[in-house]
Formats: structure tokens, sequence, C-alpha cells
């Protein structure tokens, strides 16, 4: 259950959070880690680093690659180890369920 718990909440935080960099002492929205196009096809970001690439100094566009990777990487780590605790547990879950005994015992007359 913890599993599952870590693997939503990193994923919530990488869909709604959003990243910013300083650069020259401006600061820059570089947007979420999860684009929203990642999740439903044809979705376009209105952040995207793509569009901001192409109005951004060569500078910002740098930094905020360098941002969204950085907590993308950290992301993506934190919703691998939360799955394998989840699947952890559910493999224990499932080896404690093979070694009970049953509740009843068939009575044989």
């Amino acid at each position: 259950m913890g599993g599952l718990l870590v693997v939503l909440l990193a994923f919530s935080v990488g869909t709604e959070h959003q990243r910013s960099t300083q650069v020259m002492g401006r600061t820059h929205r570089c947007g979420a880690a999860i684009s929203a196009s990642w999740l439903v096809s044809g979705t376009p970001d209105t952040a995207s680093n793509a569009t901001r690439a192409a109005d951004a100094q060569p500078g910002e566009a740098a930094a905020c690659g360098r941002v969204i990777r950085q907590s993308r990487v950290v992301l993506l780590t934190t919703m691998g180890i939360g799955g394998l605790m989840a699947l952890a547990g559910w493999t224990r879950i499932l080896a404690r369920r093979e070694v009970e005994p049953p509740e009843s015992a068939p009575v044989h007359a």
C-alpha cells in the first residue's frame, strides 16, 4: 500500500509542480517534469520546452533543460522505488496466503 502511495505522490508532484530556474538574475519558469502530452495523446503543452526554447535565449533553454532532466530523474527514480515497494508488498501478501492454513478444515466422517 505504501509503495502505491509513493508512486502516486511522485506522479502528482511531477505533473503539477512547476519548475523554475534563474539565469543572470532573472527567474524563468520551465514547466512541469511530466508534461501533459505524455498523459493524453494530442494534448498541447501550454508551456512546452520546445515552444520555450524557440522564444528563450540559449542560456535559458539550457538551464531549463537541465532543471527538467534532474527533476525527471528524481521523479522516475522515486516512482521506480515505489513500484518495487508495491511489488515486494504484494509478493509478501501472496506468500502469507499460501502459508496460512485454511480457517475451516473439512471433517472426514
